[in-house]
């Protein structure tokens, strides 16, 4: 019942028709699990470069150590921005 009452107000809302409301949510529903992988890969990004940015709270700027782990940084971020 929500579920009806739900796509009712959706409709009236943007008013299209139930054959559009459907198209839109069969669209959805085709590229939800591209979406979901999208945003799986983005969470292990994100999770890389806070432990990136975590390692170098720990590094002395212009030491050896501090332009290894920025190098290292510059091909993540070089590769993830391909990826993406």
């Amino acid at each position: 019942c929500s579920l009806r009452v739900h796509s009712f107000f959706f409709i009236q809302k943007y008013t299209v028709s139930l054959e559009q409301h459907q198209h839109y949510k069969d669209d959805f529903n085709a590229e939800y699990e591209e979406y979901m992988n999208l945003h799986s890969q983005i969470d292990k990004i994100n999770k890389n470069f806070r432990q990136f940015n975590e390692q170098w709270k720990s590094l002395i700027p212009g030491s050896k150590a501090y332009q290894v782990k920025k190098d290292k940084t510059m091909k993540a971020v070089l590769h993830h921005s391909s990826v993406l």
